[in-house]
């Protein structure tokens, strides 16, 4: 996938073998360190799994959040109004 050689230009980088081998051992040790063996598709789709499961969470919680306060103010707003009712007509 080297588009590259198609262009003359000054900009144009060859293929490096060897900077593709330490892209390569770079990202096999950074999923080492989080406990993913990229050699095994199972514990690849585990941990995409992992990520979606708390992408999910956390929209799910972000719109808690913004639900839990709207909740509290009707009900203080609820026991005003029948505070209000109570005090008003009895």
């Amino acid at each position: 996938m080297n588009d590259c050689q198609k262009y003359d230009g000054p900009d144009c980088r060859q293929k490096c073998d060897y900077a593709e081998a330490a892209a390569k051992e770079a990202v096999r040790q950074t999923f080492a360190i989080l406990g993913v063996d990229v050699d095994n598709p199972k514990e690849v789709e585990q941990f995409r799994m992992s990520l979606r499961f708390s992408d999910g969470l956390r929209k799910f919680t972000d719109k808690g959040i913004f639900a839990i306060p709207i909740v509290l103010v009707a009900m203080m707003l609820a026991a005003f109004i029948a505070g209000l009712k109570l005090k008003l007509g009895g």
